[in-house]
């Protein structure tokens, strides 16, 4: 197996960016409505000649581009001239010159990609390679970077079909964004690029909520309506394993002892699960806690909120012992946590308003949303080293430095509902849209 990573870089060069419009040499372009878009192949395969992309519109006819490669050496060229709207794009690579590829065979064959270009909208896209000659296969990253402050949104709701209620996502051990689906009974896997799959869940309505990446290399995740907690490979295999009834989990985390910890919200306890099937549980001191959010911190403890509780918990590995901490806002809802880059424990307040800061010894810090009724609901540590969150409330996703300063940003599609976020192994921030079934993703 060989591994290789191409980039495609916007450049403007004189005209206004596009995602993928020409800009010269093929078409009677505008000079204030065409861009240009540079294909730079950071490491050519050992065997590599020639790489050619094709790109296919809905109607019309295919651009075919082809690109001379030196042999694991860098190359950087133009693509001009190309369709926007819905198309395929697909890349073969050769082992001949590309003189010599008419009528010779692809050492390696892409997926293709679908997507829908548009002026002033760049897109990234991820193509998997096969080597047929071997079977073996590699995969190929092709960005059409984004600027700063630029939205994606992928639709996974079909049309027509009932609408996808998207939850909490996650990056997973195969630099792909996972996901889950609860009304759609569903774990999703997107690409960077966008591309997407739905592995059913076998157990019928069984509302998966939370998902995380285990040690194991498997993504673990919770199914809130038929009490268990499952595991899927990162091809689409799922095992369920059982829980007590009524348990009602909801968000996972993988633990630093290797196993995962997840919220009873039903039960008033935390739960452990080994990645083999084996099942401990931890009872919280505050009845009726109503548990629905957990982390492990920067301490290497199991950290969780308490939303009725109005408490963040501890779970202190060496010993098993829960010690709580009140928070200074009543009824703040906390709900979301993450490890912070400052050695803190962030959380989000959905009722409260606020973004919450929690040290590992208990003192509390609050900072209030900008937007009110913003009701945020979770959060994770950016490419940026600062505190994003999702704003259902708002439209928005929001970011908080470590010393407390905010920015928003509007999600282009109205009434979207973010809920869960996390950074993506491409430098955006990834989230959920609750309330119209799609996955968004920023760049900061």
């Amino acid at each position: 197996m060989r591994a290789t990573r191409s980039i495609l870089v916007l450049s403007t060069l004189g005209c206004l960016a596009t995602a993928i419009a020409g800009c010269g040499d093929d078409i009677a372009a505008k000079p204030d409505d065409q861009g240009q878009v540079t294909f730079d192949l950071t490491l050519a395969p050992t065997d590599a000649r020639c790489a050619v992309v094709t790109i296919t519109p809905a109607m019309g006819t295919a651009v075919v581009r082809q690109f001379p490669l030196s042999p694991s050496q860098t190359a950087v060229f133009a693509l001009t001239g190309l369709p926007t709207g819905d198309v395929t794009i697909g890349e073969q690579v050769f082992t001949v010159a590309c003189a010599m590829t008419a009528g010779a065979a692809p050492t390696w064959i892409a997926d293709p990609v679908m997507v829908t270009l548009q002026a002033g909208t760049p897109v990234s896209i991820t193509f998997n390679l096969r080597r047929v000659s071997d079977g073996g296969q590699v995969m190929v990253s092709t960005n059409f970077p984004q600027p700063p402050g630029t939205f994606q949104e992928f639709t996974v709701s079909a049309p027509g079909a009932p609408l996808d209620r998207l939850l909490i996502i996650t990056t997973g051990p195969d630099d792909n964004l996972w996901f889950t689906n609860a009304t759609g009974n569903s774990i999703g896997r997107i690409s960077t690029g966008g591309a997407l799959t739905l592995f059913p869940v076998p157990t019928a309505n069984s509302f998966p909520t939370g998902i995380a990446a285990g040690a194991d290399g498997n993504l673990w995740f919770t199914e809130q309506a038929t009490d268990k907690i499952g595991r899927i490979t990162t091809s689409g295999t799922i095992t369920e394993f059982a829980l007590a009834m009524g348990s009602a989990p909801l968000v996972i985390a993988a633990g630093p002892d290797g196993a995962l910890w997840f919220c009873e919200a039903g039960t008033n306890k935390i739960g452990r699960i080994t990645t083999g099937g084996t099942l401990t549980e931890i009872n919280i001191p505050t009845a009726n806690a109503n548990s629905q959010g957990l982390a492990v911190g920067p301490d290497r403890n199991i950290w969780f909120s308490e939303l009725s509780g109005n408490k963040i918990g501890r779970i202190t590995l060496a010993s098993g012992t829960i010690t709580e901490f009140n928070l200074p806002t009543a009824l703040a809802g906390p709900l979301g946590l993450v490890a912070g880059p400052d050695g803190n424990v962030w959380f989000a307040e959905g009722a409260g308003n606020r973004i919450g800061r929690i040290t590992t010894g208990g003192a509390v810090a609050e900072f209030v949303v900008p937007t009110p009724g913003s009701r945020p609901p979770f959060v994770t540590v950016g490419p940026d080293n600062a505190i994003w969150f999702t704003e259902q409330g708002a439209n928005q996703i929001g970011r908080v430095t470590t010393a407390g300063v905010f920015s928003e940003f509007g999600i282009p599609t109205a009434d979207s509902v973010p809920v869960g976020i996390t950074t993506g192994p491409d430098g955006r921030v990834w989230f959920t849209e609750q309330g119209v079934g799609k996955v968004g993703a920023f760049r900061p």
